[in-house]
């Protein structure tokens, strides 16, 4: 059934950061992007005024749409009316239990253009959660779509956060013009699909964590002295995990923070 085309279309607010994408190419790109797999359906971020949502279904996908705002709620069900493969869930992403909205057993994925003071916090939820999507395809801005996405040599705090749990990649870079009204900068959409197991065993989770934010807070300090260890403890934790100590910790890959949390416990324990 075609959309009900409703009046004028709600006006972005300003005091909610409120952007919305208008232009038709962006919209089919990301839609193209999303892949939903047998018996799947896509849990869309932030519905607004239905512009994704509608490409979305235009591909034949269930949809499920969780909006903060109630006026936007209202204006989606008004202009999707009648449209069975559509629920809309009025709630805040930051909060929202998962379970109690998807349906046991059922695949998900996860599309939408992100809020840029909330990403970050929706984004972990759906990574710590659980039911966990497969995979993510959503848009931040330009500038945290590549820190999330980085390689060793360029590795931040949030990166691992999200690495631990997904493999990302930036897929294409989306200029303010293709916002209503335009925001300051650019954005980009990325990809997030979600390993099987995390990197990081949920029962070391706080633990490695901890132990990664207190060096990161001196990240260009090399790594023998962002480890606030006595010299002669660091030096033999990271000979034992083959870790140069001239190294900075944005070089260092998830998987040599973990085997270096590993060296340092050990060394601890002998000193």
């Amino acid at each position: 059934m075609p959309p009900v085309r409703p009046g004028p279309r709600p006006r972005p607010r300003k005091a909610l950061g409120q952007h919305f994408l208008r232009d038709t190419g962006v919209l089919a790109d990301i839609a193209a992007a999303v892949s939903v797999p047998e018996r799947g359906f896509v849990v869309e971020i932030g519905g607004g005024t239905g512009q994704l949502t509608e490409v979305l279904l235009a591909r034949g996908f269930e949809v499920v749409v969780v909006e903060v705002e109630r006026r936007m709620v209202e204006h989606l069900k008004h202009r999707f009316a009648g449209e069975s493969r559509l629920t809309v869930i009025h709630a805040d992403a930051r909060d929202l239990d998962l379970a109690t909205v998807i349906p046991p057993r059922r695949p998900f994925v996860v599309a939408g253009n992100l809020p840029y003071f909330a990403a970050n916090p929706i984004i972990r939820k759906l990574l710590e959660g659980s039911p966990k999507p497969q995979e993510m395809v959503v848009m931040v801005q330009r500038e945290v779509a590549r820190e999330i996405a980085a390689k060793p040599g360029q590795m931040s705090l949030l990166a691992i956060s999200v690495q631990v749990y997904a493999e990302a990649k930036t897929l294409f870079d989306v200029s303010p013009l293709a916002f209503d009204p335009p925001p300051s900068v650019w954005s980009t959409v990325v990809r997030l699909v979600l390993r099987p197991e995390p990197l990081v065993p949920p029962a070391m989770n706080e633990a490695f964590f901890r132990f990664v934010s207190k060096t990161f807070r001196n990240p260009r300090k090399q790594i023998h002295n962002g480890l606030q260890m006595p010299a002669d403890v660091s030096a033999t934790a990271l000979g034992e995990a083959g870790i140069d100590p001239m190294r900075r910790p944005e070089t260092l890959s998830i998987e040599e923070w973990i085997a270096l949390m590993h060296a340092c416990e050990r060394a601890m324990q002998h000193a």
